[in-house]
């Protein structure tokens, strides 16, 4: 009877440590499927920065036509 009962208090403790694992394994899933979320945010907002940053840059080119042109119409 008594080996019965360490049998079961053994599988008990591999059950409950089976139990933890699993437990882990989906907080880590969890982690990493955010992570990849994350990533994918970050590159959007990079791309979206990159785009920004050339209209920014042609507008300043325009700017700086404008000026130019300005400034040989009042000179003549």
């Amino acid at each position: 009877m008594e080996i019965d009962e360490k049998n079961k208090i053994e599988h008990k403790k591999i059950r409950d440590l089976q139990e933890s694992f699993n437990k882990s394994m989906k907080i880590l899933e969890s982690y990493i499927a955010e992570s990849i979320t994350n990533k994918e945010k970050l590159d959007s907002i990079k791309r979206d920065l990159e785009d920004a940053n050339e209209k920014f840059l042609e507008a300043e080119r325009c700017l700086d036509n404008l000026k130019i042109d300005l400034e040989n119409t009042t000179s003549k």
